[in-house]
């Protein structure tokens, strides 16, 4: 019976995680209080102070879930990938452009709960450390593979600033990215 119940919890937490990212994209990170998250999320404050006792609690509680998530969809990728050279440059290229095109505005929320907190930002910061620890021991020059992360980085946040790419060059700047991941140490 734990095991169900473990899975009603989880699954009302992502629930309010969720709702919480809604919040912040319609109306702004000033907005999100419990209040506005539990009509959101459809459940009593109650049932939102049971899982997050404070806002500050919730908002860990989200950059840690999307972080997490992103961070094991990386892993995934990289895991199943046949080559493994470059394979977590690739995972990331892939995961990243995965969340603009499939995530855009849990990224949006995210950003914004993240520059309203120090705490969230050394918190995002000790994931991104352990991709960067991955991509620069990748099997290629960790220079390049620490270049396209960058680059993949600025079109990231380009897009989440509204100076979205035409379709066309995102996709030859990838495919060139993607390219430079097949290059051994030299």
């Amino acid at each position: 019976m734990k095991n169900k119940t473990e899975n009603v919890k989880n699954d009302t937490r992502q629930k309010i995680l969720r709702a919480a990212a809604q919040v912040i994209n319609a109306k702004g990170v000033l907005a999100l209080t419990l209040e506005a998250v539990a009509k959101e999320a459809k459940i009593s404050k109650g049932g939102l102070l049971y899982h997050f006792a404070s806002k500050d609690e919730l908002m860990k509680g989200m950059n840690d879930f999307f972080m997490q998530n992103f961070f094991d969809d990386v892993e995934d990728v990289a895991n199943d990938d046949p080559c493994n050279i470059g394979k977590w440059t690739r995972a990331y290229m892939k995961n990243t452009f995965n969340q603009l095109d499939n995530e855009f505005e849990i990224n949006i929320a995210l950003l914004s709960a993240v520059v309203t907190s120090p705490e969230l930002v050394k918190s995002t910061s000790s994931y991104l450390k352990i991709l960067q620890d991955h991509i620069e021991n990748d099997q290629i020059n960790p220079i390049v593979s620490t270049v396209i992360r960058l680059a993949v980085d600025g079109m990231y946040y380009n897009q989440l600033f509204g100076m979205n790419l035409e379709k066309d060059i995102r996709e030859q700047v990838s495919d060139y990215l993607l390219s430079l991941t097949k290059e051994e140490i030299k």
